[in-house]
């Protein structure tokens, strides 16, 4: 049920007041969180770099519990100002006025600003402010403060508008109906106020304020260790995938049951395969203190994608904390090539993978290793090399340095590659040498996996064998290179053993005997230098006397035997 409660807020202009009309919109707790691929473990990093808690291999999707959230959207009414400094007063601002009742303004903004009055709430750690997809948000410089559970108010902060988009024809471009900036967490808070750049034009239409209330609450089926910090061992893991890579040991990974996840509202499209990664910093604030708020602020994330942005899910495949845990995002990012909502124009067939938090400053160590790790795994999947360039070819996207045009890029970019944008910041930029180093690594034992067993599987089909020692090695390398399997079958189709068991396959076949030494390496010759092709020798031994003798002797025998 929808439920709309209505406040007033006076603007307040430098030397001026103005009005502006506040309501409170749709209040709703989230559905019950739905995990996947729940990832076997012995632990989270905490703060201080020990190894909190175990995860329980054997939880599903319903086992995983998560603190309810809730989502409030705050319609605004944004007036325009004249050159005098006074509100420009319209039919729409004063029906509105006529539905609320004005609050007066605590204080007035130096600067040419108009703020809202203070906007009590129950709580939230997260907001962020949205508009129609297609309105115009230029100059609207969002600010927001917030006021502590302590009583404390924050310093004005601005809200940067969002740099990223869903890619056009997805399920998220068809679902998503608004713009808006990037979500920022704040922490607990309890009231709210927000200002914007005074203009000569209103605002656009159906501004909104969405405030999402996440409380703290550890998910984690450890979530007693979580909470004392208990101290385990944290081995490297394999991951349960139907990828070759789950062979590989691969990074530790919370999965979305353990966060907290809600479900996805729409199912976001798979693109046929990964070729590059884009990495990413949320933008937000890096004062998290623990496990259970990087899981807060995840949420939080998540809530205002989906009920902020009009998003089908939170729009990264992976989060990273400072800490170097790493959070699935988006459903099913760990087994196949998910489209997120990350670079807009760049989403099909990259993983974006975000630093959670702002990165002006370098990313400590653990950070860039497990960005790089995640990143070498699940481009390795796909023999992908992370060191190595693409040329790629992206249509329109918000935002986007490139529009319809072939580009060539870093298999693995920073999101400013792409887009007009700092993200991820110029630390988390900077690092990106070392994440693709990282990266190469994961990925060269990866795609080694991979190969070993393609080659044992094309040995197997094509000549009826196991590779002996010094060929798998050989050719699983060659693979694993570059080559791919293409190249092992290319290479084992054309060799003297395959050409040799085929040519005793249609002996067998149509004469019912093995051929004679004689017959073998004639055939075989023949076959090996292009002369006759391997699929033309049945039809030889077919219109051979001796085929037509076994038949019978007689034309009538011989084309009942064909038959």
């Amino acid at each position: 049920m929808i439920v709309r409660l209505v406040l007033s807020a006076v603007l307040a202009l430098t030397g001026t007041t103005g009005v502006a009309a506040l309501a409170v919109d749709t209040p709703s707790a989230a559905a019950a969180p739905q995990g996947v691929a729940v990832v076997p473990s012995d632990g989270i990093v905490g703060p201080d770099g020990t190894v909190l808690g175990a995860a329980d291999e054997t939880a599903t999707d319903e086992a995983q519990g998560s603190a309810d959230v809730t989502v409030t959207t705050v319609d605004v009414v944004l007036p325009a100002v004249d050159p005098s400094g006074d509100v420009v007063q319209t039919p729409e601002l004063a029906e509105a006025l006529a539905e609320l009742d004005a609050l007066a303004a605590g204080e007035a903004l130096t600067g040419d600003r108009v703020a809202s009055e203070v906007l009590e709430t129950d709580g939230f750690q997260t907001l962020g402010v949205t508009w129609p997809a297609d309105a115009p948000a230029d100059g609207l410089d969002p600010q927001v403060r917030t006021r502590a559970a302590d009583g404390t108010w924050s310093a004005w902060q601005g809200l940067a508008v969002a740099d990223d988009a869903p890619d056009a024809g997805t399920a998220d471009a068809t679902s998503a109906v608004r713009g808006g900036t990037d979500p920022l967490w704040v922490g607990e808070a309890d009231a709210v106020q927000v200002s914007f750049a005074a203009g000569a034009a209103s605002g656009p239409d159906d501004l909104g304020l969405t405030l999402v209330d996440a409380p703290v609450e550890p998910t984690s089926t450890a979530s007693g260790a979580l909470a004392t910090g208990e101290a385990t061992t944290a081995p490297a893991v394999q991951l349960t995938s139907t990828s070759v890579a789950s062979a590989v040991s691969a990074p530790r990974v919370i999965s979305r049951a353990e966060w907290g996840a809600r479900p996805q509202v729409c199912t976001p499209d798979v693109a046929t395969r990964l070729v590059g990664a884009v990495v990413h910093h949320t933008a937000g604030t890096n004062a998290y203190s623990s496990v259970a708020q990087a899981e807060q602020q995840i949420r939080g994330d998540q809530a205002y994608h989906i009920d902020g942005r009009g998003w089908c899910d939170i729009g990264y495949n992976f989060i990273v904390d400072k800490w170097g845990n790493i959070y699935e995002g988006r459903a099913n990012s760990l087994g196949q090539a998910v489209i997120g909502v990350h670079a807009g124009g760049f989403n099909t067939g990259t993983v974006g993978v975000s630093m959670l938090g702002t990165y002006d400053a370098a990313p400590s160590s653990a950070t860039v290793q497990s960005v790089g790790q995640i990143i070498g795994w699940r481009l390795g999947a796909y023999g992908v090399a992370p060191q190595a360039t693409m040329a790629y070819t992206t249509g329109a996207g918000q935002n986007s340095r490139f529009q319809n045009e072939t580009v060539v890029l870093p298999r693995v970019m920073g999101h400013r590659d792409v887009a007009y944008t700092a993200c991820p910041g110029n630390g988390g930029y900077a690092v990106l040498p070392a994440i693709r180093s990282i990266a190469a690594g994961i990925a060269s034992q990866v795609a080694y996996v991979d190969s070993v067993a393609r080659t044992k599987a094309l040995y197997q089909d094509m000549l009826g064998r196991a590779p002996d020692s010094a060929g798998l090695a050989y050719w699983a390398a060659r693979s694993a290179t570059g080559g791919g399997p293409g190249l092992v079958a290319t290479s084992l189709s054309t060799s003297v053993e395959y050409v040799q068991t085929r040519v005793r396959e249609a002996y067998r076949e149509i004469l019912g005997r093995d051929p004679e030494p004689g017959g073998l390496a004639s055939w075989t010759a023949e076959i090996s230098s292009g002369h006759l092709r391997q699929e033309d020798l049945r039809g030889q031994l077919i219109a051979s006397d001796e085929y037509f003798d076994d038949a019978g002797g007689t034309s009538t025998a011989y084309v009942a035997q064909l038959y």
